[in-house]
């Protein structure tokens, strides 16, 4: 014999099993930094441990000596490997119901609309805040979230810590960097816009970066539009970002691609990524996955989470840049 009130906790289910489903691979093809990583294979999971924790070689060894004959030789202990770390961030998203729209949803009068509506708007959601947490510097909530592309790819990189590494100490964990007005005299336009780029890349090419992607906010996606128009340079069609949708030039190469300031770009900015140096890593057992339905204590209603951890990690920053006004 039927429940008589099982459809609405069935199709709940059911629809977040689906939403869940291949749901974070989806995700990250909507924005256009997690879709470099993705489609360059530098989303990896990770197993646990206290900090996601990646070995790196900081110097090279310090014993190397042109000698000649008897003379004596460098005997000297060098350190050279060490490594950065980088904590944990959790991230939930609930979909929930009261009792009121259980009863209301049952039989005849289903709702399976109200449902799906819930589950594609969390979705939206996920997708939007995670872009945002993607480009940020990690303070937000607290420090609760991502160190995002402000943080790792630093307008200021001579200062703070990244990764457990003082930057102020280590020249090694500082990127590269451009500021339009104080290096090259005059804020970003049309005109100037590929030479400031020019001098940006070969300070990334100088510790062997390969940049596949540069993200530009509104302003400069324009500025750069506006300077490679005039070439009869069409949008870039085999790149890898091109393939999947979106609207991009070739400069080098690399794609430039718009990642709007709606999306938590910060203005005026344009970002030189390396995704072979770049990882996004969520752990194997929390990569958006579904977590038990839970019924409240003190109130009529039925709640499900959605749930992400990972982090955002680089193991060379000498090889990505940024690009600013400053």
């Amino acid at each position: 014999m039927a429940q008589p009130n099982s459809s609405y906790t069935e199709l709940l289910s059911l629809t977040v099993q689906e939403l869940e489903d291949e749901l974070f691979d989806n995700i990250l093809t909507k924005n256009a930094f997690s879709a470099t990583l993705k489609q360059n294979g530098s989303v990896v999971p990770k197993d646990g441990g206290p900090q996601i924790v990646i070995p790196i070689m900081f110097a090279e060894n310090g014993s190397y000596a042109r000698y000649s004959g008897p003379q004596f030789l460098n005997t000297s202990q060098n350190d050279v490997f060490s490594s950065f770390y980088y904590d944990w961030k959790q991230i939930a998203i609930a979909i929930q119901a009261h009792g009121r729209e259980l009863m209301q949803n049952s039989g005849r009068s289903q709702n399976r609309d109200l449902i799906k509506s819930r589950v594609m708007n969390a979705k939206a959601t996920f997708e939007n805040e995670f872009n945002i947490d993607m480009l940020s510097d990690g303070t937000g909530s607290g420090g609760l979230q991502i160190g995002g592309a402000q943080l790792l790819i630093a307008n200021t990189p001579t200062s703070g810590t990244v990764g457990g590494i003082s930057r102020s100490t280590y020249t090694f964990a500082r990127n590269q960097f451009y500021r339009a007005t104080t290096d090259g005299g005059a804020a970003m336009s049309s005109a100037n816009i590929a030479t400031y780029m020019d001098a940006l890349d070969v300070s990334i090419q100088a510790y062997r970066g390969k940049t596949k992607t540069i993200l530009a906010d509104n302003a400069t996606y324009r500025f750069f539009e506006a300077a490679v128009h005039p070439l009869q340079r069409i949008n870039d069609t085999q790149g890898q970002l091109a393939k999947i949708g979106f609207n991009t030039y070739r400069y080098k190469q690399a794609e430039v691609v718009l990642e709007p300031t709606v999306s938590g770009m910060p203005a005026n900015t344009m970002y030189f990524i390396d995704p072979e140096v770049l990882e996004l890593n969520p752990h194997s057992q929390r990569n958006l996955v579904r977590l038990p339905k839970r019924d409240s204590y003190n109130q009529d209603a039925q709640i499900e989470y959605l749930a992400w951890m990972g982090a955002l990690t680089c193991k060379n920053f000498l090889r990505l840049g940024v690009l600013n006004n400053a």
